[in-house]
């Protein structure tokens, strides 16, 4: 049996989060035993077990495509996925700093300028949700208006 690393222990931690392998497997894919490997998985789930599902499905589905369309299509999900990261860190680091000049807003328009930006960084972080988008209606436009009118007499000036 080999010396047990904090690499080696990384390694079964990552391949025991695939689901894909038995303990006994990782015990002898990395040549400890198994119940090494089963007191360090004691209680855990396997994490990643439903994006490795996914990923098999959409690598099966494109195995049937030409080399180019893979190309283009891996392409594609990598550039849409920097993308969303970049715009994801940006959000938060300005949400960082809107938080930071909150501490210091004076009046009603720093807080309201505020409650804009963690809107919108919001959305960007999380997507605009259906339920969150408000639909603008005629409704104001049809609300009949009543004027009241308050007339003052016989006030005396001092």
């Amino acid at each position: 049996m080999a010396k047990l690393t904090e690499e080696t222990k990384e390694k079964i931690l990552a391949d025991f989060h695939t689901g894909k392998y038995t303990i006994r497997e990782l015990g002898k894919k990395y040549d400890v035993s198994h119940t090494t490997v089963m007191k360090m998985t004691k209680g855990l789930e396997p994490k990643n077990k439903e994006k490795v599902a996914t990923l098999i499905a959409i690598e099966t589905d494109l195995a049937g495509q030409s080399f180019q369309e893979v190309s283009s299509v891996r392409e594609a999900v990598d550039t849409a996925t920097k993308h969303l990261i970049y715009f994801q860190n940006r959000a938060l680091a300005n949400q960082k700093k809107a938080d930071e000049l909150l501490e210091f807003a004076d009046d009603l328009a720093d807080i309201d300028a505020h409650s804009r930006i963690t809107a919108r960084n919001k959305e960007t972080v999380l997507g605009k949700s259906p339920e969150t988008i408000i639909h603008n209606t005629n409704a104001q436009q049809n609300v009949e208006q009543t004027k009241i009118v308050i007339e003052r007499k016989g006030l005396i000036d001092e």
